[in-house]
């Protein structure tokens, strides 16, 4: 068990290194466009990458610092977290009071449509022309809409307007919950000096800062995402003898799951780690089972009674569902060329086709011919391109969705790159050292790192943007 660990751990290791590589080398481009100067970019680029290969090295010596300050204990490492955790909350805070924020694309949309529902008229009023059934077309964004229509009303009844106070708060909150709930969970996998130093790790993770006030699917599905991912945790490292207490952290993992995926489709991506996990747990099979069953279980009702009270709240019929949604094909065919995200052309073409089916239909003749044209050849340095569109970006569109002259400069964009692609490498080095190492290589974080390996291949195949990754935050951390 202990060596299929090893080479599973070695192999996702060698190809993140090959995708580190790729996007810290598409970084000179990056540079080099915005100072208007190739070699000057090509130079600095180098520089951000020996400094973030040097910062990635020094997680063991920090960790050994932290050991010499609290000698184990857990009291003393929760002070020092809750410095930590007060330093991220002043920082959130200085990011609200001073920069402008006004939701667009896809979250005006969702605002405008709890508007609508509060003031009693169409949910789709105001919306662009070819959005005029968005909700039908993105079910996915339901749930968020649920969150925003529930702010909006009660922010509605108490004053009488509707602004995006509540759901910043819900927002802010939500990154906080997350980065405490991460720090929890490496206590359970981890001694209280490496949890520390994965606390470092997460303040190093920008988006809690630059997404406080961007109230989209992205930050609100993470606290959710990293609950799932503590209950698992905790199961994982319980006394397996203990079946109930075990039994109900799973069960809370499901539900937990189950809002996750609501938001955020990508989620779903916990449930096949989790059962290539427990194939390698030692536990008795028929616990597996009943371990995995209850997962699932959970989840799939949540879903369902989610699915309903969304549909129920927002008023679209299964007649109309079936007639504008879109189907999950869509989203593969759009990122089979281009650099792998949205696509105008595609969308437009999916929505001129009436009925679930006839999409299906129309999306794989698409997705066929995208194929057949680039030959196996050309797929091959499409998916290269994708790779670097996902992870290169380390602002995580952060200067695409506020309007602040800082956030588009060049020291922000350096400072942003050398926090990912420290992070990006010291993934790299925790994979890359488990095949030498003489630890256990299935031991608690073999889940957070199936889920990592299972992020990084979705988004190669999915529509993608580095946007996709904030809400598996707590994973940056932990590996």
């Amino acid at each position: 068990m202990n060596v299929m660990g090893k080479i599973l751990n070695g192999g996702f290791g060698i190809l993140f290194a090959a995708v580190s590589a790729l996007t810290l080398l598409s970084l000179t481009e990056v540079i080099g466009k915005h100072l208007g100067s190739v070699p000057l970019g090509i130079l600095l680029a180098a520089i951000l990458a020996l400094a973030a290969y040097f910062l990635s090295a020094q997680y063991g010596r920090l960790e050994k610092l932290f050991g010499k300050r609290i000698g184990g204990d857990h009291a003393k490492a929760d002070r020092i977290f809750c410095i930590m955790t007060a330093l991220l909350l002043l920082l959130q805070i200085f990011f609200v009071l001073t920069v402008d924020f006004t939701p667009r694309n896809d979250l005006s949309y969702v605002c405008r449509g709890a508007e609508n529902l509060i003031m009693g008229n169409d949910l789709h009023s105001g919306l662009p022309d070819r959005h005029q059934h968005y909700f039908a077309v993105y079910p996915n964004n339901h749930m968020l809409l649920l969150f925003v229509y529930g702010l909006y009303k009660i922010q509605f009844t108490l004053t009488g307007e509707i602004s995006n106070t509540l759901p910043i708060i819900l927002s802010l909150a939500g990154l906080n919950i997350s980065y405490i709930l991460m720090y929890k969970t490496a206590k359970l996998m981890y001694s209280p000096e490496k949890a520390l130093t994965c606390a470092v790790k997460g303040l190093m993770f920008t988006p809690l800062i630059t997404y406080t006030q961007f109230f989209y699917t992205d930050s609100i599905a993470m606290p959710w995402i990293t609950g799932a991912l503590y209950f698992y945790i905790k199961w994982r490292t319980s006394d397996s003898g203990s079946r109930t207490k075990s039994i109900l952290n799973l069960i809370i993992c499901g539900l937990l799951l189950a809002v996750a995926y609501k938001l955020k489709g990508s989620a779903i991506i916990f449930i096949p780690a989790a059962v290539i996990d427990m194939l390698f747990t030692r536990r008795k099979k028929l616990d597996k089972i009943i371990s995995l069953g209850a997962i699932i279980a959970v989840f799939a009702a949540v879903c369902i009674l989610l699915g309903g009270i969304a549909k129920s709240v927002v008023g679209i019929n299964c007649e109309e569902m079936d007639k504008y949604r879109f189907p999950l094909v869509h989203w593969v065919m759009m990122s089979a060329d281009g650099n792998g995200g949205y696509q105008y052309e595609d969308f437009m073409y999916t929505k001129s086709f009436e009925g679930y089916d006839s999409k299906i239909s129309a999306d794989m003749d698409r997705l066929s011919e995208k194929l057949s044209e680039q030959g196996a050849a050309g797929f091959g340095k499409h998916l290269l391109k994708k790779l670097t569109y996902t992870w290169r970006d380390s602002t995580f569109m952060a200067n695409y969705y506020y309007k602040n002259s800082f956030l588009k400069s060049g020291l922000f964009i350096a400072l942003t790159a050398l926090c990912h692609f420290t992070l990006m490498l010291g993934i790299v080095r925790s994979y890359i050292t488990k095949i030498k190492s003489k630890d256990d290589a299935m031991s608690a974080e073999f889940m957070p790192k199936l889920m990592f390996a299972g992020l990084t291949l979705f988004l190669l195949i999915w529509e993608a943007r580095c946007r996709y990754l904030v809400s598996f935050f707590v994973l940056f951390a932990l590996i």
